[in-house]
This record gives structure tokens, C-alpha cells and sequence, in this order.
């Protein structure tokens, strides 16, 4: 057996040494890496791609809400104590706040005297609702609908989705040409909206409230618009799928729910409960390996998303030409004719024809410019209630654009049922 002498010890284990400290050095430059564009999901622990520190979020949020709420009294419009029901959302809030996630976050929200049906947050803990979600027909009708609303909120605020979603995106797209659209944005967001609906039962239910009243509320929006998605934009889950969904989310939640009493085992639940569960890390230190599991798990999360988007941007894509399938069969244009519209310019002149024994209650039409076989323009307007089987004569103006010809089409038809 040959033998190896001192001095070629000494360099086999220098050798070894430097490749030891090199590979040691790339780990954690790879930590450096990965935590420059992501940080362990507060809710799940999976790495995610976030370009935004925390302290950063916090900070800008603080600013944004106090422009926003200076801007809304500038205006005139009543805000938080002005208002007849800011007691009411603040007495759910508060109790909703004792459960979620990151509770450090210096939590807010601000009612504000609008009759639009909308809750939204701009992240860091801040949540403002307009009074019309409180009102009317389609307005909340109890407070465990009111919890199912603000814990939604709450839920894109302890997920990180606003501050998340601009890297995603950004990331993906710079990975993929074939991603630079506005639809696949809006995909992408929906499954934030639906990776909300998730958590947002849990913490209701956790805080006492009934995590199937955020059922009720999309079966009542799905029978009074039904799932039109406006277009590929609309960013949304569609209403009959979020009942779905929601359904089997509030199954799993409902264990945990006692009415009107906050769960005295909250802390654990949110951390692993039926919905989700928190995932430690591996333990492993920079220049230990973790660097490099660090930034390889970033990238398949990432995949993983995109992947998720881009099959939620197919399924609408689908549902779409289906939607305008049966539309284009419900009701009809014909006669199609342009002329000199009174008062100048030209007019889309024709008949607009029912051909179902319902009533329409209401629809979206598309009349869109061509150039030859290029589209110059789109113009997507609501078309007014029709009879069973009625047919009405109609004029519409025109863009005074160029253009070679001019079509017509429902994209979707929401019929008296």
C-alpha cells in the first residue's frame, strides 16, 4: 500500500479546507440572496418571494392611511366616529384582531360613508370599509357576515398578499414573456383572493363567529349578478366558485367555532389547524446548507405559483367563451347597419332581439372597431332590461375613430330567473 507523505497531507487537507470555507461562503451568499427577495410566509412558513421588508410595509402603510383618510375628510365625507356604524365594525374587529396572525401589527380600520359595496386593505394592519357593505339588499346582515368580511381583509394583511403579489408577478414575468399580461395579473390574484377566503374562516371562527356566513354572502352576490367576470382582468374568484369553495373551507373551520366566545386554544390553532398549518424551517444555519435549501425553496414556491396562475388564467379564459357562447344565443343583433347618427358623427344602427322566455335583467355587450383584422378599439356597455322574446330597435354612437368595420356581441346575459 503506497503511502501518502506529511507534506501531501498538509495540501489534501488545505484542499479540502477551501473547498469546505468556498462552499460555505457561496451558502450563505445564497442566504443573502434568498432574503433579499423572500421571507417565510407569516401564516404558512413556506418562503415567498417579497421584495418588501416588513419595517417597510409598516412604515408605508402608515403613511398611505393617513393620506387616505386626509383625502376622504377634504372631500367631505364622513369617516370612522362620523359615521352611524363605526362602533359596530370596530366591536367585530377587535375581537377578530385576538386571533389572527402577526397581532404586533399596529391594526386599524376606518369606516368610511360610501355606498359602494367594498372592503379593502392596503396592508400593514389597515382595513377600511364602506358603509355600503351594510346596506341595502346585498349588504351584510349579521355581524358574523360583517366578520367574514373583515376577516378576508385581515387575512390578505397577515398573508403579505399587497405587498407580495408586486414581486410575484414582476418575477414571473421577467422569467416569462408569455406571462406580461394584465390577465395573468388578475389570475394571479385570485388564488390571494382564495388563499384569503381560506384563512379568513378559520379566524372567524376562532373568534366566535359562524364561518359559514361567508357563504351566505356569495350565494346572495352569485343569485343577484351571477358569475359574470366583466373580463379576463377581473381578478376575483367568479361567484359560483367561491361558493364552492367556501363551503369547504367553513366545513373545516367549523370545529373550532363557539358562538359568540372567542376559542380559548386560539394561539395553537392558528399556528396548525384543518385549513393550514404553520411549516417551520429547517433549522439549517447560513453556510450550513441553508442558504441553499433557502433559495431553492423560494424557487419552487415561486413555480409553484405561477404554475397555479397560469391554470386559474386558463379556467377563466374557458368560462369566458362559454359564457359568451350561451350569450350570443340569449340575445341577438341583427340588421346591423352605420349611418349619421343625429347631431353629427355615425351611429351603430339595428335590432336587438330576446330570444329567451325570461326576462333579461341584465347584460354587457362588446362592440368592438377592426382595422382589417387588428382591433383598434373596445367599448364594453350595459345593455338595459328586455322582455321575454322582445325585440328593440337601437342606436348607439360611434368612437369618431378610424376603422374598417364594426361588431357587436354579448359577453354576458344574466337572465330573471
Amino acid at each position: 500500500m503506497r503511502k501518502i507523505s506529511i507534506t501531501a497531507r498538509v495540501l489534501l487537507f488545505s484542499l479540502v479546507s477551501i473547498l469546505v470555507a468556498s462552499c460555505a461562503s457561496i451558502d450563505r451568499g445564497l442566504m443573502t440572496a434568498s432574503d433579499a427577495i423572500s421571507s417565510p410566509d407569516p401564516v404558512t412558513g413556506r418562503r415567498e418571494i417579497n421584495l418588501e421588508p416588513e419595517n417597510r410595509e409598516i412604515s408605508r402603510v402608515e403613511s398611505q392611511a393617513r393620506e387616505i383618510i386626509e383625502k376622504i375628510r377634504n372631500s367631505g365625507i364622513k369617516v370612522d366616529e362620523e359615521t352611524s356604524h363605526y362602533e359596530r365594525v370596530l366591536k367585530v374587529f377587535s375581537r377578530l384582531r385576538k386571533v389572527v396572525h402577526r397581532s404586533h401589527l399596529p391594526w386599524e380600520v376606518h369606516v368610511v360613508e360610501d355606498n359602494e359595496w367594498n372592503a379593502f386593505t392596503i396592508g400593514g394592519g389597515k382595513v377600511f370599509v364602506y358603509t355600503g357593505l351594510l346596506k341595502g339588499d346585498l349588504g351584510v346582515r349579521s355581524d358574523d357576515e360583517l366578520a367574514a368580511v373583515l376577516a378576508h381583509e385581515m387575512a390578505h394583511v397577515t398573508a403579505r398578499h399587497v405587498s407580495e403579489r408586486h414581486g410575484k408577478v414582476a418575477i414571473a414575468q421577467l422569467a416569462d414573456k408569455k406571462l406580461r399580461s394584465d390577465s395573468f395579473k388578475a389570475s394571479f390574484t385570485t388564488n390571494q383572493e382564495d388563499e384569503a377566503d381560506k384563512f379568513s374562516v378559520i379566524y372567524s371562527a376562532l373568534a366566535g363567529y359562524d364561518p359559514a356566513a361567508a357563504v351566505t354572502i356569495w350565494q346572495r352576490m352569485h343569485k343577484a349578478i351571477g358569475s359574470y367576470t366583466g373580463n379576463l382582468l377581473h381578478d376575483h374568484p367568479l361567484n359560483d366558485d367561491r361558493v364552492r369553495n367556501l363551503q369547504r373551507y367553513s366545513g373545516q373551520a367549523r370545529q373550532y367555532y363557539q358562538s359568540g366566545v372567542i376559542n380559548e386554544n386560539h394561539e395553537s390553532l392558528v399556528a396548525k389547524n384543518g385549513g393550514f398549518s404553520y411549516r417551520k424551517g429547517s433549522g439549517l444555519k447560513s453556510g450550513e446548507g441553508g442558504g441553499t435549501l433557502a433559495l431553492v425553496e423560494t424557487l419552487a414556491n415561486a413555480y409553484t405559483e405561477v404554475i397555479e396562475a397560469k391554470t386559474e388564467q386558463y379556467k377563466r379564459q374557458s368560462k369566458q367563451h362559454e359564457q359568451e357562447r350561451i350569450a350570443a344565443q340569449q340575445l341577438v343583433f341583427q340588421q346591423l347597419q352605420i349611418a349619421n347618427a343625429r347631431g353629427g358623427g355615425k351611429g351603430l344602427f339595428g335590432y336587438a332581439i330576446n330570444t329567451t322566455g325570461s326576462g333579461i335583467k341584465e347584460a354587457i355587450v362588446s362592440i368592438i372597431y377592426w382595422s382589417g383584422k387588428e382591433v383598434v378599439y373596445e367599448d364594453k356597455m350595459s345593455w338595459p332590461e328586455m322582455r321575454p322574446y322582445e325585440q328593440r330597435q337601437f342606436a348607439i354612437p360611434l368612437k369618431p375613430i378610424r376603422y374598417t368595420a364594426i361588431t357587436i356581441s354579448p359577453k354576458y346575459v344574466h337572465l330573471n330567473k
